[in-house]
């Protein structure tokens, strides 16, 4: 396995719809002030060219402070930009092929639903799991 507990401890996931009046890269340099253990720059709507530069920035930024960073979804980016690995969803390649694709040292974390597919994950040579919410969410009430 290529993480630890530790690492694990304050993943921080991007979304640069939060950012606010600062850049991504500031953002994520002050959860890593606050004690970020892991960063996954996460943005969906980036293209290539547009992810490969936040990635190198942000990538620079978490070897500064010694932490690992992950790139969500793109093994090529992720092998470009020097990531410490990648994260994949269910959509995206297996870890079997992202593991076959980075080599033994990078970190492979898989997002799953089940217990099917967490096994799965594991059995292709995943390090770690995110999941979601286990019970459908409680509707809200609206005040009276």
């Amino acid at each position: 396995m290529n993480c630890t507990a530790e690492m694990l401890r304050l993943y921080a996931v991007t979304d640069r719809a939060w950012v606010g009046r600062q850049t991504l890269p500031q953002q994520v340099e002050a959860a890593l002030k606050g004690g970020a253990t892991c960063v996954q720059l996460r943005e969906k709507h980036l293209d290539d060219a547009d992810m490969l530069a936040e990635a190198k920035t942000i990538s620079a930024l978490c070897r500064a402070y010694h932490v690992p960073f992950i790139l969500n979804d793109n093994v090529p980016l992720a092998k470009l930009c020097g990531a410490d690995g990648v994260h994949v969803g269910q959509d995206d390649l297996s870890a079997a092929e992202a593991r076959r694709l980075l080599g033994p040292d990078k970190i492979i974390g898989v997002s799953a639903h089940n217990v099917a597919e967490a096994k799965k994950a594991f059995a292709d040579g995943a390090d770690y799991l995110a999941a979601g919410p286990c019970l459908p969410p409680t509707p809200r009430r609206t005040p009276t």
